[in-house]
């Protein structure tokens, strides 16, 4: 791990967190829904009385897993594009146990969306579409997770301080809100970890503190990439020593090019001090080019 400090920064009485989505928090799911799906395996091969071939899947296989909840009756398509159950909101994973066991079946359930419409509201990118459709170009969780090479600029700001996933389109569900305001906000430190402290995460570091969590699907790159981006977007010149020393030192050039681009989001002073020093010592064209863009702003 480098040597930068920057926990001791003043942020003005502001805490620079980062916002990462709830399903995130704790254990990674897949591991935890897969060993709760061998367990019903077991539990129904007693009910059966005989030992019959199943076999589980959890968000990893070719399967249409919304489309089967729906079918069974779990829940009903929302506008948010999840599966929503009247009881648990749109808060709960899905899981599958493929089976050769012949099962009665349950009817679909009811759409209770109605005429509401505060996730198509409230998504600040607009990545929710009328017809229950998501356009995952403009999607928060698309970019923060699944996408791996530098980002584009006019998507940075609408992502704010979120640097894994996306819940404001559960948030603002009605469904939901019990749900929110029975388990407040959960733990802090998982769901608003410390953007200074994550800046300085080296592949080690990020293991050893991602490994059993779902968080570890955006590698350390894609993962400190968008922490750069959410101090840039705090506007806040405290950040911005973390950044440099992220821009002089950090070994992936997608690292410092996002670096670059949130110092020239503070845009004071010593931000441009960085960036000037930045752009004599470093060698990679594309983080040079990010540097001069974010020069050419002051």
């Amino acid at each position: 791990m480098r040597s930068a400090v920057v926990v001791g920064l003043d942020y003005g009485g502001r805490q620079p967190s980062g916002a990462i989505a709830r399903y995130a928090r704790g254990d990674d799911y897949h591991d935890v829904m897969r060993s709760m799906l061998r367990d019903l395996h077991a539990a129904l091969e007693g009910v059966a009385g005989r030992p019959f071939a199943a076999r589980p899947y959890v968000d990893t296989g070719p399967i249409l897993e919304r489309e089967l909840a729906r079918r069974a009756g779990l829940g009903w398509f929302g506008k948010n594009t999840n599966i929503l159950h009247t009881e648990e909101g749109s808060y709960f994973f899905l899981g599958e146990l493929l089976t050769s066991l012949d099962l009665e079946s349950d009817p679909p359930t009811a759409d209770h969306c109605g005429t509401c419409v505060r996730c198509l509201d409230g998504c600040p990118t607009q990545a929710l579409r009328p017809g229950y459709s998501l356009d995952a170009r403009r999607c928060i969780s698309y970019w923060t997770i699944e996408h791996r090479g530098a980002i584009p600029v006019e998507m940075r700001a609408p992502l704010g301080n979120w640097i894994f996933g996306c819940d404001i389109c559960q948030e603002v569900c009605p469904w939901n809100e019990k749900l929110v305001r029975g388990r407040g906000a959960g733990d802090t430190d998982a769901l608003l970890p410390y953007l200074p402290d994550l800046l300085r995460l080296d592949a080690d570091a990020f293991h050893r503190r991602f490994r059993h969590s779902a968080v570890r699907r955006t590698k350390r790159d894609g993962f400190v990439r968008n922490v750069a981006i959410a101090l840039g977007n705090t506007h806040n010149p405290a950040a911005a020593p973390g950044l440099g020393e992220t821009l002089h030192h950090d070994p992936a050039p997608l690292v410092r090019s996002h670096a670059a681009w949130a110092l020239g989001e503070i845009g004071a002073q010593p931000a441009q001090q960085l960036l000037q020093q930045g752009w004599r010592s470093e060698t990679d064209q594309t983080v040079r080019a990010e540097i001069i863009t974010a020069l050419d702003r002051f």
